[in-house]
């Protein structure tokens, strides 16, 4: 019988890996699904399709590593300021 993956344990192993490995990861998913796609439905050639699903790979890391760094200040910026001492609760 075949083992299916836990998905939940994917999941959890990826959010551990640093920012730049996980766009890496993500990128590396952009290029296996873009050069089957680019040759056989857009029929382009195989140096055409590898050259395109490339530059869109590594826009994609891009975009990817910059938005995913600025919700991770921004989250990180609320999670310390809830840190001090509440309205009610100061003396």
């Amino acid at each position: 019988m075949v083992n299916f993956p836990n998905y939940a344990e994917l999941i959890l192993r990826f959010r551990q890996y640093t920012l730049m490995q996980q766009a890496a990861i993500a990128g590396v998913m952009v290029l296996l699904i873009y050069v089957p796609y680019s040759y056989f439905l857009l029929k382009l050639n195989i140096v055409e399709s590898i050259s395109m699903a490339i530059y869109s790979a590594i826009l994609f890391i891009v975009v990817y590593y910059l938005t995913s760094s600025i919700i991770t200040k921004k989250s990180q910026q609320l999670a310390k300021q809830s840190v001090g001492p509440k309205k009610g609760l100061r003396k």
